[in-house]
């Protein structure tokens, strides 16, 4: 499967037949927890910075630490993968990250809690690739955009009901039970993927699957063909990550310190999240009738203008309207992190594609693990949150011109 099949949009009539929408179904409820599991530190951070006496320097690397496991994982999960398959890897890495979630509720310091969110992203990397390339190797072609889309909404509507638990639990053991009972949650969801995650792919598309070995994989995305393309879709997930992980941490530390109430800077995530929601679908639909490279391109130039103003009226604006430019702002960013996605799961064949996952979202997380270090310096060193906000933008325009770039090269590769 080339780029260009997805860049095209072409139409077909190939039905989703039932065992694939519970495949489907089972990838987007873990997608869901990776949207709850790492949003939900951010609507947490004012708490436990009381709790355990964290400066926003030290809330920076805290931050960062999920996104540095999952660097680690992302690579190395789908190498294993290639050995004992992709749906043991969800399962184990399930119960993995489900227990790294419970655990971080003994931390009694930074140091405790960024290694438990460390392990915890460790585990979660793990999964996501296969998770993705499942879906990819089981669904038709023409319906591929609303098939992946579909696991993306179940990461928007994790980091939407992300400042809701926190809510619930505010007054009934705070941030330690909040852990605890999202780690159960991963527990419970591991035992429903033991019965009901099943690939019901022919024997000899298994055997292509786990047929490549890890080494053929790890080149195999910088071989010549794949080269100028891999690069590209590296950098275009550091612009994303960027923007949609850091948004995720520090929007209510933001949102406090330019003076709005902490209820407000609580449910800033889930209006941001849902935003993404409500695009998740609609960006699929776009991408198999109109092609994902005009459609994404729209998307992320619209995403740059929204972050730059809204960084402008962080202070200014009224509660009403900087709810509204929130949900706009996720409704074009995270629909464009989901589509983006579209691409990426297209860009490889089936035999390269959980590693080509890995390693771009890994290399992805570059940005995402140096820019909310670099956030909490900035902030502490007195630069106007304001500035921090607009200053998104420019990852939006970096991806911008990484997608056309990808475009280009897969027009004169056809």
């Amino acid at each position: 499967m080339a780029a260009t099949d997805v860049m095209r949009g072409e139409p077909g009539g190939e039905r989703l037949g039932a065992p694939v929408f519970v495949l489907i179904g089972m990838c987007s409820l873990i997608y869901f927890l990776d949207g709850l599991i790492h949003s939900i530190l951010g609507p947490l951070a004012p708490d436990l910075a009381r709790s355990l006496s964290l400066s926003n320097t030290e809330l920076g690397p805290i931050f960062s630490a999920n996104l540095i496991g999952q660097c680690i994982g992302l690579v190395v999960f789908p190498l294993l993968a290639s050995k004992v398959g992709q749906r043991t890897v969800v399962l184990g890495a399930l119960v993995g990250f489900g227990l790294g979630q419970s655990a971080s509720a003994l931390s009694m310091g930074a140091t405790d809690l960024f290694v438990w969110r460390l392990v915890t992203g460790l585990f979660l990397g793990g999964c996501l690739p296969s998770c993705l390339a499942i879906v990819t190797a089981e669904t038709p072609a023409a319906k591929r955009g609303v098939a992946i889309m579909m696991l993306f909404m179940g990461y928007g509507a994790g980091a939407t009901v992300a400042g809701l638990v926190v809510a619930a639990f505010a007054n009934a053991g705070g941030w330690r039970a909040v852990m605890v009972v999202v780690g159960a949650a991963c527990i419970v969801t591991a035992i429903a993927a033991w019965f009901w995650l099943r690939i019901p792919s022919r024997d000899g598309a298994s055997q292509r699957d786990n047929g490549t070995t890890a080494n053929e994989s790890a080149f195999g995305i910088v071989s010549p063909r794949y080269l100028l393309g891999t690069l590209m879709l590296w950098l275009l997930f550091v612009a994303m990550l960027t923007i949609s992980y850091c948004l995720n941490s520090w929007l209510p530390t933001l949102l406090v310190e330019v003076g709005r109430d902490e209820s407000l800077a609580t449910i800033s995530v889930s209006i941001f999240s849902l935003g993404g929601i409500v695009a998740a679908l609609g960006i699929g639909l776009l991408i198999d009738r109109f092609g994902a490279m005009r459609t994404l391109i729209s998307f992320v130039v619209t995403s740059a203008v929204l972050l730059f103003v809204v960084g402008q009226m962080l202070a200014s604006a009224s509660t009403e309207l900087l709810l509204v430019l929130l949900g706009a702002c996720g409704f074009f960013v995270l629909g464009a992190y989901g589509g983006v996605n579209v691409v990426l799961a297209s860009f490889y064949p089936e035999s390269l594609r959980a590693v080509g996952i890995g390693w771009a979202k890994s290399v992805g997380r570059i940005g995402t693990v140096i820019a909310p270090v670099l956030i909490g310096i900035a902030l502490t060193a007195g630069i106007a949150e304001t500035t921090v906000m607009s200053l998104f933008a420019l990852p939006a325009l970096v991806a911008a011109g990484t997608l056309a770039v990808i475009a280009l090269s897969a027009r004169r590769a056809s």
